[in-house]
């Protein structure tokens, strides 16, 4: 006569080890990705935010400018440094004669991008740059509106 009363205890416990294994593995893998998604959701607002505050004052400086009463102007802009995912980019865009234009924003990872509407009647030279603090400079002299780091 045999007795198996030992191994199946045994048994038991590996297995009952080995199925917990099993979900905390799924729970992290779901936990991941909803992370990754809420990331993503929250720096895509971040980029519209940033966006909309940089568009609006490009306006305001388009605004002084058009006045006719100022020679150059300054105009600083407090952008956030980064995102919930890191560093970013901007890109100001307007085709020559055309008052319409946009602010491209985009980080990397998770590669976001967000286009922004921009209208200015002064021209506004395109360029791209990285977040953080800048300025929009207005010369009269060259009578255009530019995006700068400062």
């Amino acid at each position: 006569m045999t007795d198996d009363r030992g191994v199946s205890v045994t048994v038991g416990y590996v297995l009952n080890l080995a199925i917990a294994a099993i979900l905390v593995s799924a729970l992290l893998m779901a936990g991941g990705s909803l992370i990754e998604s809420q990331t993503e959701q929250v720096t895509h607002d971040e980029l519209t935010v940033a966006g909309q505050q940089l568009a609006g004052d490009l306006a305001s400086a388009d605004r002084l400018a058009r006045a006719g009463e100022t020679e150059t102007l300054t105009l600083q802009t407090d952008l956030p440094q980064r995102t919930a995912a890191g560093s970013y980019s901007i890109t100001v865009a307007q085709p020559d004669g055309e008052s319409a234009g946009h602010i491209e924003l985009e980080s990397t990872h998770p590669e976001v991008t967000v286009t922004v509407p921009l209208r200015s009647e002064t021209p506004v030279e395109n360029t791209t740059l990285s977040g953080g603090q800048v300025a929009i400079v207005y010369d009269d002299g060259e009578d255009v509106l530019e995006v700068q780091s400062s």
